[in-house]
């Protein structure tokens, strides 16, 4: 999709891609809590941006959500099992 495709394969089916893409360069998926702490706080975002960890162990996840609802101005939550977030 970053490339451009208008379509792509998903079980089986082509799917029209209707999402915009962002590309955010300049900050790991493996990030520690500190850059991640760091990028938030240099973004763009408004405060009311929904922030959702989805891909970690529940405990790390659960510690980072903490730390950045400590020490950003962000609402953090952590994604549940098989929630369906809108975009």
């Amino acid at each position: 999709m970053v490339d451009g495709a208008e379509r792509i394969k998903i079980h089986g089916d082509w799917i029209p891609v209707k999402a915009r893409l962002e590309v955010l360069s300049g900050l790991s998926g493996h990030g520690d809590f500190a850059e991640i702490e760091q990028w938030l706080a240099q973004s763009d975002l408004a405060p009311e941006t929904p922030i959702n960890l989805i891909h970690g162990d529940p405990e790390a996840l659960e510690a980072l959500r903490d730390h950045l609802r400590q020490n950003t101005r962000f609402e953090v939550d952590v994604a549940g099992y098989q929630s369906i977030l809108r975009l």
